[in-house]
């Protein structure tokens, strides 16, 4: 009988302390999305489906004109 009530209250500790642990980790895990997920609010909010484009500057060429020759590629069979 002992084992019976040992194995019993067990396990009624172990579903206490999971649905504690579940409470109190969605407490935090609420605070912790308002205190930094909240920047994602703060963007302009667009209807779905809408389509955004952003234009950006043309991007200047990096390699200089004095760098050389063009070769043209030219494939040789073997």
């Amino acid at each position: 009988m002992f084992i019976i009530r040992f194995v019993f209250i067990f396990f009624l500790i172990i579903f206490l302390l999971g649905y504690v642990f579940r409470l109190f980790a969605g407490v935090f895990l609420k605070r912790f999305q308002n205190k930094y997920g909240g920047g994602q609010s703060q963007k302009q909010q667009r209807p779905e489906g809408d389509v955004y484009v952003s234009k950006t500057a043309p991007k200047e060429k990096v390699v200089d004109k004095d760098v050389g020759d063009y070769v043209d590629y030219e494939e040789v069979d073997e």
